[in-house]
C-alpha cells in the first residue's frame, strides 16, 4: 500500500504530508527535543558508534544521556537493542522516546539522523543544538536518485540546525579530511566549528596523531593529549574523533574524554566477539558493503597474518544499492580463505537472486565453488558451516547484520533474528 501511494501521489504532496507528520508528532508529545540537548549525528559510517562513544564521554561528565540509534538506544544506564530494523525511528516513535528521556530527567538526546530520514523530514520536528558529520560515500543510491541527492539530504541537516531558532548555543563538528569537507563547512554557518583531521588537514582544529593499532586497540594523541580506545580497527579513529569533538563543544575537558573513551568496550554488532571457549575467533560485525568489509578483513589479515579469514558474506534486498552485491563478494573473495554466501535482508526481491549476484563476485576473485566458497541460503545452516570450517586460531567473520534483530522478508513480514544469538547456539553445539 505504502508503495502503491508514493507511485500516484506527486512528490511534493508526499513531501508534504511528512512534514506535516513530523510537526504534528512533535506536537503530540509537547516538543520534547526544546526541553533538552540534542546532537545529531549522520555521516554514511561510524554513525551508531559515534553515538555511543558521545554518550559514554558525556556520561562521564556526570550527565545523563539518552541515545537512538542503529544498534541500541539507551536512557541513562538503560539500554536495550534496536528490534525496529531502521536507522532513525519514525516520526511519532522518536518523539516519543524524545519524551520519555525528557521524563527521566536526561541532559542529552544523541539522535542517528540517517539520510533516508532527512528524505523523510523526519528531522523536521527535532530541534537540534549540535550536528556530526562523520564522512560520506556512495550509499543509497537507488533511494535518492544519485549520489548528489544523497549528499544534499546529508547537508539538509545542516541547513535546518542553521534555520533554527537559538535555543542553546549551536555547534557543529565535521570530518575534516573528506573530499566534501568544504560543502559542510561552508553549510554549517553556526559560532562554533569542531573541525577534525587525522591526515594534517590545515583547517583543523582537532588533529588526531601519534596513531598506534594493535590487538586491544588504539593509543593516539589529539591535540598532543594521549588517549586510548578498547575498540578495534584504525577507522574507529574517525568515530572517535567525532565524539571528542562533541565533548569539546560541550566545555568537557581531555582528562574526563579520556576517561569516558576508556569506558567503551563494544558497540553491539560492532566488531563484536562471540567467545564460547572456542580455539578460533568468531567476529560479528555490521559491515555490509564493500568499504566497510575491506577494511574489516584487512584489519584481521594484518593483525593474524598465517591464520585463514572464513566469512559470511551477503546483500541486502529491496532493490537498496544492488550495484554492491557483487562488489561485496568480490572484495570477501579477495581478502578471505573461505567464503560462504547467503541470505541477509531480501525484503521483496528473490533471496536466490541476490545470493546469485554476490556469488559472481565471489567466484570472480578465484574462489572455487564448493571449495573454497558455497551458497548456502539457510542462515543458521551458513553460520553452522563457517564455525564448522575453522581450525584453530582462524577468524571467523558474520557480515552484513551486526546486532540486527530481524530478518526482513517478502510482503513485510520480519523473522526474529540474531547472529550473535544463532553463532552462541552453534557453538554450544560443536564445543559442547
Amino acid at each position: 500500500m505504502k508503495q502503491l501511494i508514493k507511485r500516484l501521489l506527486p512528490a511534493a504532496a508526499i513531501d508534504l504530508y511528512h512534514k506535516w507528520f513530523a510537526r504534528l508528532a512533535a506536537r503530540r508529545y509537547g516538543y520534547p527535543s526544546e526541553k533538552i540537548t540534542i546532537i545529531g549525528v549522520t555521516g554514511t559510517k561510524g554513525k551508531s558508534t559515534t553515538c555511543n562513544l558521545i554518550w559514554s564521554l558525556l556520561t562521564a561528565a556526570g550527565y545523563k544521556v539518552g541515545i537512538a540509534t542503529t544498534a541500541n538506544f539507551k536512557i541513562g544506564d538503560q539500554e536495550w537493542l534496536n528490534p525496529t530494523k531502521m536507522t532513525m525511528l519514525g516520526r511519532s516513535q522518536l518523539q516519543k522516546l524524545l519524551a520519555d528521556m525528557v521524563q527521566a530527567n536526561c541532559q542529552y538526546a544523541v539522535i542517528e539522523t540517517s539520510s533516508e530520514g532527512i528524505k523523510q523530514w523526519r528531522h523536521l520536528g527535532i530541534h537540534y543544538d549540535v550536528c556530526v558529520w562523520t564522512n560520506l560515500f556512495p550509499e543509497h543510491i537507488e533511494a535518492h536518485g544519485s549520489f548528489e541527492a544523497y549528499k544534499q539530504a546529508k547537508l539538509e541537516l545542516f541547513h535546518h540546525l542553521v534555520r533554527l531558532p537559538v535555543k542553546r548555543p549551536k555547534a557543529v563538528v565535521l570530518n575534516g579530511d573528506s573530499a566534501y569537507s568544504q560543502e559542510f563547512i561552508d553549510t554549517a554557518t553556526v559560532p562554533t566549528k569542531i573541525i577534525w583531521t587525522r591526515h594534517g588537514e590545515p583547517n583543523a582544529n582537532l588533529t588526531i596523531t601519534n596513531v598506534v593499532e594493535a590487538s586491544d586497540g588504539l593509543k593516539f594523541t589529539v591535540n598532543d593529549y594521549p588517549m586510548t580506545s578498547q575498540l578495534l580497527g584504525e577507522w574507529n579513529l574517525d568515530n572517535i574523533a567525532s565524539a571528542i569533538g562533541v565533548a569539546l563543544t560541550q566545555g568537557l575537558d581531555y582528562p574526563t574524554i579520556k576517561h569516558g573513551l576508556e569506558q567503551v568496550k563494544l558497540i553491539p554488532g560492532r566488531m563484536e566477539r562471540i567467545d564460547f571457549g572456542q580455539p578460533f575467533t568468531v567476529i560479528v560485525d555490521y559491515a555490509y558493503e564493500p568499504v566497510s568489509l575491506r577494511l574489516l578483513y584487512s584489519f584481521w589479515r594484518k593483525l593474524k597474518p598465517n591464520q585463514k579469514l572464513i566469512t559470511l558474506i551477503s546483500s541486502t534486498g529491496g532493490g537498496r544499492d544492488t550495484s554492491r552485491r557483487f562488489e561485496n563478494g568480490k572484495v570477501a573473495g579477495e581478502l578471505c580463505d573461505f567464503v560462504i554466501v547467503t541470505d541477509e535482508d531480501p525484503y521483496d526481491d528473490d533471496p536466490m537472486v541476490i545470493m546469485q549476484q554476490v556469488a559472481k563476485g565471489v567466484a570472480a576473485s578465484g574462489k572455487i565453488d564448493q571449495q573454497t566458497y558455497w551458497v548456502i541460503p539457510d542462515r543458521r545452516v551458513a553460520i553452522k558451516q563457517a564455525l564448522q570450517l575453522a581450525k584453530p586460531g582462524d577468524i571467523v567473520f558474520l557480515t552484513c547484520k551486526g546486532a540486527d534483530q530481524k530478518i526482513c522478508r517478502a510482503k513485510g513480514k520480519k523473522e526474529p533474528w540474531d547472529d550473535r544469538t544463532v553463532a552462541r547456539e552453534e557453538l554450544g553445539r560443536i564445543c559442547g
